[in-house]
């Protein structure tokens, strides 16, 4: 009787595992086809669920766009290290949902066990890139060129570089960091060791383009943004770079087709307009430097600093430093008597700049400007720069105190 009870219970057991089988290759085929929601419903019908399964799951929220019910299911993939798959995509979907902090943990959490994996660097050094922190010097890194310059994220960037001379996104990371910084023959290093093994790397040869029209190797410049619309890129940046570039050599015409191509992107652009009016004059097509002119001054004029400064504050609101800064120095370009937009600026070059003296000075320059008013001791905003500004002189001095 006992045997026959265990041969029932091995009976049901097969099938019982015979047909989660057979569930789990239905919802395969179902995610293979792109029917994502079909799919995940078939994994959520079987009864045992291991983390093969969530990280199907998981995937099939990822496909489907459904990006925190895929975080969710990633976390229950990603058990550990064993789990280098799940780990890896967990982290990168965590870089995408903007949470830095946890994906800096995942990624050296894998580092810790797959010391030589260039990606796993690489993707940490994303993570680092957009974690506000106090930076600290590591002197005894032998990469580093410059102790002032050195940047954590940057040093996961060029392990990934070591480790993969030809890792196109790292040297493509590092080929930005140092043209912000206007280090042009690191830039130029760089790009040219990514080109020796991808010469048709866009985001490269746009960043050799800037790093010599940055220096004003206009031949240079030429060359590389030519490449870029040979290869269809086509963008107002690159039209525009273009076009000044002819315009510094002379080579009027050239510079007028590249402009014109730029206004397709912005056509209310005065920048643009007054300078093909220029080139017109060069030309001496007075009809069209007429055109462009009148135009130029019909865009400039009009009063647009309230509507600058409203997308400021929306950017601001969005934490999009970069679009902010932009907006509200349009705004106090049409008006620099806007006290509200000055402000504005000191407090998105807080968040945008990582040079802390140079934001420090911002927030002086402020309070010297406002404290002489009458209303100085009522003004809320004027305290708020003062403190402001307080704690920030204590954080730099902690901040170089710890670098001694």
């Amino acid at each position: 009787m006992h045997k026959l009870y265990l041969f029932i219970f091995l009976i049901l057991a097969s099938r019982a595992e015979a047909q989660s089988v057979s569930v789990s290759a239905v919802a395969d085929s179902l995610y293979a086809v792109g029917n994502y929601s079909e799919a995940i419903a078939e994994y959520e019908s079987l009864d045992k669920k291991d983390t093969s399964v969530y990280l199907k799951l998981a995937r099939a929220h990822q496909a489907k766009g459904t990006l925190d019910d895929a975080l969710n299911y990633y976390a229950q993939a990603a058990t550990g290290t064993n789990e280098v798959i799940a780990m890896n995509e967990y982290g990168k979907l965590l870089i995408t949902k903007r949470k830095f902090k946890e994906a800096d943990s995942v990624f050296t959490e894998l580092i810790n066990v797959y010391q030589t994996n260039p990606d796993f660097y690489y993707q940490r050094g994303r993570a680092k890139e957009n974690i506000p922190r106090n930076i600290k010097i590591d002197a005894t890194d032998s990469t580093t060129t410059s102790a002032k310059n050195i940047f954590p994220h940057v040093l996961d960037y060029r392990k990934a570089v070591a480790l993969d001379s030809t890792h196109q996104k790292a040297l493509g990371e590092l080929a930005v960091f140092h043209l912000r910084l206007k280090e042009y023959p690191m830039v130029e290093k760089l790009a040219f060791k990514a080109l020796e093994s991808y010469p048709t790397n866009v985001e490269i040869i746009g960043t050799l383009a800037q790093s010599y029209y940055y220096k004003g190797w206009n031949e240079e410049a030429i060359t590389w943004f030519e490449r870029l619309i040979e290869l269809g890129q086509s963008t107002q940046f690159i039209h525009e770079k273009l076009g000044n570039s002819y315009y510094k050599d002379r080579m009027y015409e050239k510079s007028i087709e590249q402009y014109l191509e730029a206004l397709d992107f912005s056509p209310e652009d005065e920048y643009l307009h007054a300078t093909l009016a220029k080139l017109y004059n060069h030309v001496e097509d007075l009809e069209a430097a007429e055109s462009h002119g009148l135009l130029a001054v019909f865009f400039k004029d009009q009063p647009l600093d309230e509507e600058y400064y409203t997308l400021s504050r929306t950017y601001e609101m969005k934490k999009d430093w970069k679009n902010a800064m932009k907006y509200v120095n349009l705004s106090l370009e049409e008006n620099p008597k806007n006290k509200n937009a000055e402000y504005t600026k000191v407090i998105v070059a807080d968040n945008y700049y990582e040079d802390r003296r140079a934001v420090l000075k911002l927030y002086e320059d402020f309070i010297k400007k406002y404290s002489e008013s009458e209303y100085a001791k009522y003004d809320r905003v004027l305290r708020l720069a003062r403190e402001r500004r307080d704690k920030l002189n204590r954080e730099i001095f902690m901040a170089e105190g710890e670098q001694e």
